[in-house]
C-alpha cells in the first residue's frame, strides 16, 4: 500500500490538494488548479485519503494549524497564518514576525516572505487568521 504524505497545497493520490481544513483545489497532471477553490460538502474535512472530504473522526485534515509553522523538516521561513511568519531551525521557532498591513505571507514561494495577495493566484500557504496578540 502506498502511503500519501499529507501537506497543504500538494496533490494527493486522490486528485486533490487540500488548501485549508475544508477547502481544496482539483489537480491536473499532479498540479493543483488554483483558479477555483472547492469546498467540502456537509462540513467534511479535506484529506488525501481516497474519500476526498470525510466526516469520519479518524480522518484528520491534511491542512490544519499543525501544518502551519515549524516542523522537523521546515525550510528557514514558514507562514504561521495569512499574515504572520516564523524563522525555523528544524521544528524550533527562532523568531516570529508579522507582515506589513495589506501583505500576505508567502514564505515558501521564494523571494519576499510577505507579498501582495494577487501574486499568490488564490493559493494561501497558511489559511488561518493571525493569532491574537
Amino acid at each position: 500500500m502506498q502511503q500519501t504524505i499529507a501537506a497543504c497545497g500538494v496533490c494527493g493520490s486522490n486528485g486533490i490538494a487540500c488548501i485549508s481544513e475544508t477547502q481544496f483545489n482539483i489537480c491536473f497532471n499532479n498540479q493543483p488548479d488554483n483558479s477555483t477553490v472547492q469546498e467540502c460538502p456537509n462540513g467534511g474535512t479535506c484529506t488525501s485519503l481516497l474519500i476526498k472530504c470525510s466526516n469520519a473522526a479518524n480522518a484528520p485534515a491534511d491542512c490544519t494549524a499543525a501544518t502551519c509553522g515549524c516542523t522537523v523538516d521546515s525550510p528557514m521561513f514558514v507562514c504561521t497564518s495569512r499574515t504572520t511568519f516564523a524563522q525555523c531551525n528544524g521544528a524550533e521557532v527562532v523568531t516570529t514576525g508579522t507582515c506589513p498591513t495589506g501583505l500576505t505571507c508567502a514564505a515558501q514561494r521564494g523571494g519576499d516572505i510577505c507579498v501582495d495577495a494577487w501574486y499568490l493566484d488564490g493559493e494561501i500557504e497558511c489559511d488561518l487568521a493571525a493569532p491574537a496578540s
